[in-house]
């Protein structure tokens, strides 16, 4: 079985049925993929990355990631938790502007802990001004986010229940910014892309070969013209970043590893068998084993990434399109049943559980 498990042709298989089941025939959706089991990799890309000009997808085109970054910036806090710079209770305020210390009160409240498990009880509305953006290009909190902590009053109690919010990961990065005295590029370059290797995970696409560079477009097919906010990466990219999750790559220093421990270790429970990290999700699957995981939608764009710690098995799932309909059911379903049967567990044999995580936001430019 285990020499099965690995067999680079059984898991480029196990893409291509997943994918084909969830594309239903589609041939114009643009999927890049990557699956490995232990030391054993495959790849698979279908699909056109532009409709209009009939290009093809290859394994080195970029797609955005979406709200997956969102497991960048709590790894990236993390680390400064393991670093001592900060620690899961703290009150943000102590690392963010003297304006929101002075002004802010009930922001007072709210942990690196609340932000990461999405329980600081703030709104699933996105603050508008692109916030995101500035902190992953390396600059300053926008006013309307500065205006955002400072008035901050929700109507739930911090701490005690789980919602979808974009604005928690907004301000756990810059929260981590402020904590390290460093700008989000930086300690993104330091901790993870350069020690894994990440040289195509970029936010900035502008100095790029047009033809690396997938186009977002709508279920109904229509082609999205603004870009999505964040990160754009590709399938072998963000499987190296898996595998730094699953084990210590020899280029990764201590520091990472044990900052990406961290945040996997699962905080709130979210419903039964079903919990949350620091913007990792994890289900219980059963045999011993549990899948670990973070979907992202944004601009035209979907991308599911997961992994099982108990059986070293990784998938990466990027695409530039939604199906109408599909055999293999949402995203996050095709891949969690392609992980699955790459690590020799049937999902038949699961429990079904109710998938909370809210990243799937394919057409909101506002992040």
């Amino acid at each position: 079985m285990a020499t099965e498990a690995k067999d680079p042709t059984r898991l480029k298989q196990l893409l291509e049925d997943g994918i084909r089941a969830y594309l239903a025939g589609s041939d114009e959706i643009g999927v890049s993929a990557a699956l490995a089991v232990g030391d054993a990799r495959a790849s698979y890309t279908s699909g056109l990355a532009d409709r209009e000009a009939k290009r093809p997808v290859k394994d080195d085109t970029l797609f955005i990631i979406a709200s997956v970054q969102k497991t960048f910036t709590n790894t990236l806090a993390a680390a400064r938790i393991v670093e001592g710079k900060m620690s899961l209770d703290d009150q943000i305020t102590r690392f963010l502007p003297e304006e929101v210390r002075e002004e802010g009160s009930v922001i007072r409240q709210v942990t690196p802990a609340n932000l990461g498990t999405m329980t600081a009880a703030m709104p699933a509305p996105n603050v508008p001004g692109q916030p995101a953006h500035a902190l992953y290009m390396g600059q300053p909190p926008t006013p309307q986010l500065l205006d955002f902590w400072k008035r901050f009053n929700p109507e739930r109690h911090i701490g005690t229940s789980y919602l979808y919010a974009n604005v928690s990961e907004v301000t756990q990065g810059f929260t981590t910014v402020g904590a390290a005295g460093r700008p989000y590029p930086e300690m993104f370059a330091q901790d993870i892309q350069g020690p894994l290797g990440m040289e195509d995970t970029v936010v900035d696409v502008s100095g790029l070969p047009p033809e690396r560079i997938a186009q977002g477009y709508t279920a109904a097919g229509k082609r999205i013209p603004f870009r999505g906010v964040g990160f754009n990466s590709t399938a072998a990219d963000m499987l190296r970043f898996l595998e730094g999750n699953l084990f210590r790559v020899p280029s990764m220093p201590l520091l990472t590893y044990r900052a990406m421990q961290l945040a996997h270790e699962p905080r709130f429970q979210i419903s039964p068998g079903h919990f949350i990290g620091m913007a990792w999700y994890t289900t219980e699957v059963g045999q011993g084993a549990r899948v670990v995981s973070k979907a992202g939608g944004n601009g035209g764009f979907a991308a599911w990434i997961g992994f099982i710690p108990e059986r070293a098995a990784a998938v990466v799932l990027l695409t530039n399109g939604h199906p109408a309909s599909s055999k293999g059911g949402p995203l996050p379903a095709t891949g969690r049943n392609i992980l699955l049967k790459a690590a020799g567990i049937d999902p038949a044999s699961i429990i079904p559980r109710e998938d909370a995580d809210g990243g799937l936001q394919p057409d909101n430019p506002e992040v």
